[in-house]
Formats: C-alpha cells, sequence, structure tokens
C-alpha cells in the first residue's frame, strides 16, 4: 500500500482539514456575526466558557438539516478512512470476510441515520445512512481486496469498480471541500440564533425591564444571556421562550 494514501486515510482522508475548521472556527464565525462582533462575541464566547463552546456547533446543526446531512456523511466516512487504514476491515474474497466487511461498512451510516431521524425526520435519516454507506464501497472494495494504494488497481480491479472508486472520491471530496464550507458559511452568517431566545426580566439598576436575551447557560431559576436590547451579558429571570430565533439580517442582505 502506498505509504503517502495510508497516512491521509489514517487523518480521515481529503477535506479533514476542511472538517476541522468547520468546527472550530465557523462557530465563532456564528457567534461573531450573530452578536455584532468584536468586544461583544468575546464576551459571549468567555460567558459561554470553552467547555460549552460545542453547543454553538450543535445549534448550527440542529438548525440546518442540510449542514447536518453534509458533517454526517463527511464525519462518516472519515471514521471510517480511519478504521480501515489501521487494518480494522477484514480482507479477503471468501463470503465470510465479505460479511463481516459489509456489516462494519453499516455501522457508523446506521448510526448517523438514526440521529438525523430523531433530529429532524425518518426521510432525512434515510437519505443519511444511503449517502453515508455509499461513500464507503469503494474503501471496502479496495481494502478488502489489498489494492488500496496500488498503482496497478486499474488492472487488478473490475472497469465498474474502478470507475465506482473514482466517482466516490471526487463525490467524497467536493463534499468535504466544497459544500461543508458553503453551508458552515451561509448558516454562521444567516443572522439566526444557535439557540434559543428568551423574553425576560432583567435588573436594571433599581428596575426591572424586560429584555430579549440569547439564552448563553441555565443558572438556578434564571438564564445567563447576552441581552440583544443593551449588548451585554446579563442575568435574567422570569424567561419565556421566543419562537423565532431571527436576531439580525442575514450577510448577503446586510
Amino acid at each position: 500500500m502506498a505509504e503517502a494514501e495510508k497516512s491521509e486515510d489514517k487523518r480521515g482522508g481529503p477535506g479533514h482539514n476542511v472538517v476541522l475548521a468547520v468546527v472550530l472556527v465557523f462557530p465563532i464565525l456564528k457567534v461573531a456575526w450573530t452578536v455584532g462582533g468584536g468586544d461583544a462575541a468575546w464576551d459571549v464566547l468567555v460567558a459561554l466558557e470553552p467547555r460549552n463552546w460545542l453547543d454553538v456547533l450543535m445549534g448550527m446543526v440542529r438548525n440546518s438539516v442540510l449542514l447536518a446531512f453534509i458533517l454526517a456523511v463527511v464525519t462518516s466516512r472519515m471514521t471510517f478512512l480511519f478504521m480501515a487504514a489501521r487494518g480494522g476491515l477484514p480482507r479477503g474474497s471468501g463470503t465470510g470476510t465479505l460479511l463481516a466487511a459489509t456489516a462494519m461498512s453499516l455501522i457508523s451510516p446506521l448510526a448517523f441515520g438514526l440521529l438525523m431521524t430523531v433530529f429532524f425526520d425518518w426521510r432525512w435519516g434515510l437519505a443519511t445512512a444511503l449517502g453515508a454507506w455509499l461513500l464507503r464501497q469503494g474503501v471496502v472494495i479496495e481494502y478488502r481486496t489489498g489494492h488500496r494504494g496500488r498503482r496497478e488497481r486499474s488492472e487488478a480491479l473490475a472497469p465498474w469498480q474502478h470507475r465506482l472508486i473514482s466517482a466516490e472520491r471526487i463525490t467524497a471530496t467536493l463534499l468535504a471541500v466544497v459544500a461543508l464550507p458553503v453551508a458552515a458559511f451561509a448558516v454562521a452568517l444567516d443572522g439566526r440564533s444557535w439557540t434559543s431566545l428568551e423574553k425576560c426580566e432583567v435588573q436594571v439598576g433599581t428596575a426591572q425591564e424586560s429584555s430579549t436575551l440569547i439564552e448563553l447557560t441555565r443558572m438556578g431559576n434564571g438564564i445567563v444571556g447576552w441581552d440583544l436590547d443593551r449588548d451585554e451579558v446579563a442575568n435574567a429571570q422570569g424567561c419565556v421562550k421566543v419562537d423565532d430565533l431571527v436576531v439580525r439580517e442575514p450577510w448577503w442582505r446586510s
């Protein structure tokens, strides 16, 4: 096996750096655009604390079924490549080996499909499971036959297998390198809150005033949130959830 290709697989295949950027950078971009950037974004991130930053990514995924679908399919393939490159996929042409490889290739797609069904609906769950499964069949063929990374692959495998492998690689690369960052960028700059908006009572001097807050954390009977009316982090009580998540105009309309 070519060491370069094996090394790439151990990192999750093409686009793994893009996935890391989406997971680590785009949530911060989401916060910055939603609350106005600069000191406001910093104040929100400090109030969230690093251990809760993942909540922003989860909110982005929950509020965009397209982003959730692409991220699930890409992540599923990355984990499969990682496992296969470390010898987790059985090799051989026997019926038992084929069944074992098929079963292993189904685990992650079914898991992601179940999550998509729970959070969205069965149609997206089915599409995710099917897409994730299809985008690993070329990998299964190459690793099972021991031809992953070999130059003579086109001669050793059937023509239809070579076409499947090529189509899978192109599709997976486009999803990871093009579709995923575009979808994440659109969600980050859509002007919608990543979490619920709450109408609450906020203490202002000696008076109680009603304000709309982006919920950051729960605290006792109230919340800590970003006060959209005063542009500051505030403690609030007596909160009622607001159905609309729109905070500001999306980037492409501003």
